[in-house]
């Protein structure tokens, strides 16, 4: 018998074809690397007590009722090896906002300023959505912006945060893969835990119809290494030894980046702050039937709140954080990391989130080595109308 060791762990996710019906890995890309440290896997289960009269002050044995599993996924927010492409935990992300889509590498047209990039034809105009991240390939320059606007009649893409200079003609429009909030569609995910030890036989645990109830970004502070970390909650799990299912994972060879070049925006104009983390917290309704074995037939999210802090300096010649929040102004916050090429002013592997409403729900002071802070609470929100998604993230 070998006694099992963390780091011989294996985790894989993969989105089920009828919600609380176990998928069981099947592919080496199934797999994720989640971080060592914070990885959890715990089936409880609903105890009814039964409260007879025995002639004993003592308990008779409780009824098992429903059951459940929560799990936590901490991983690096690292983008795909693949420009472009979904990162490996991709499915998790989309578990917590609820959809996605795919964007792929164009070459513009001509003409550019700071803020409008014209693109070449109507071929293009299914390519990019309003919320969509974008890499500007400008040698030596490139530049990131979420688009706040696609005019098909124009052929041009309106971007929040202006260039230093307008680009070439004919530049490089990066390939990209955005996740994003919506109402419905958060796919129903299994997630299994192998621990072996010989490799001839493991424990295989499993979590069953999970939905993403957490999502939090965090590490975005100065020099850090950016992470994510997700909470699921589940219909059911098992746990047995096995000695089929397991594959050698294929993981994305990317790097996280560090929380430098690391840039915010709030309505477009950038600012210096030592730390941000925002979250998604989803409430899930379940389905309950009598008839089926554990009571719940399926969960549906029902409700979704995005909140976060930030720390801009204070300064002694503005008040405008106090002013938005005084006057619960709306105001758009953008962020990103990326990985530096060999090349100056090139990079690569970027990770970018875009809030287009947020407002200021606190303000308090706080000092980072003695210099000033406002430290802000903030929630996204779905504007003055309530049509805009809250949130959108974007791998390049």
């Amino acid at each position: 018998m070998g006694f099992s060791i963390k780091n011989n762990t294996r985790v894989a996710i993969k989105e089920e074809g009828t919600e609380g019906t176990y998928e069981v890995p099947a592919a080496a890309g199934d797999y994720i690397s989640p971080l060592a440290d914070g990885v959890t896997l715990e089936p409880t289960k609903e105890l009814l007590e039964r409260n007879n009269l025995t002639n004993s002050i003592g308990k008779s044995r409780s009824r098992v009722g429903m059951k459940s599993v929560s799990v936590t996924l901490p991983c690096e927010a690292k983008a795909s090896d693949t420009e472009g492409d979904a990162p490996e935990y991709g499915l998790l992300v989309e578990g917590a906002l609820g959809a996605t889509r795919s964007f792929s590498e164009a070459t513009s047209g001509t003409g550019h300023t700071t803020t409008v990039i014209n693109y070449d034809g109507d071929g293009y105009d299914a390519y990019w959505a309003v919320g969509d991240t974008v890499l500007i390939k400008e040698s030596g320059a490139y530049h990131l912006s979420p688009i706040t606007a696609v005019d098909t009649s124009a052929n041009t893409l309106t971007l929040l945060v202006a260039a230093d200079s307008s680009p070439s003609d004919s530049v490089t429009i990066a390939a990209g893969t955005t996740y994003y909030t919506a109402n419905g569609g958060h796919p129903a995910i299994s997630v299994t835990k192998f621990t072996t030890e010989s490799g001839a036989s493991w424990v295989r645990e499993d979590a069953i119809g999970c939905k993403v109830t957490n999502m939090s970004m965090n590490g975005f502070s100065t020099g850090q290494l950016l992470e994510w970390s997700f909470g699921l909650e589940g219909l059911s799990f098992n746990r047995q030894q096995t000695s089929t299912g397991l594959y050698t994972p294929d993981f994305d060879d990317s790097l996280p980046p560090i929380a430098l070049q690391a840039c915010i925006y709030i309505d477009g104009t950038q600012i210096d702050v030592n730390n941000v983390s925002w979250s998604v917290d989803n409430t899930l309704g379940f389905v309950m039937s009598t008839c089926n074995e554990n009571g719940k037939i399926s969960a549906r999210i029902t409700e979704r709140t995005i909140t976060g802090s930030l720390d801009p300096y204070k300064t002694d010649t503005e008040v405008a954080n106090y002013t938005r929040f005084n006057d619960n102004t709306q105001f758009s916050l953008f962020g990103y990391a990326y990985n530096p090429t060999s090349t100056t002013g090139e990079f690569e592997q970027c990770v970018a989130f875009y809030m287009p409403n947020c407002i200021i729900t606190s303000i308090s002071e706080s000092d980072q080595d003695g210099i000033l802070q406002d430290s802000l609470n903030f929630q996204a929100t779905r504007g003055t109308d309530g049509t805009s998604e809250e949130l959108y993230v974007t791998f390049i």
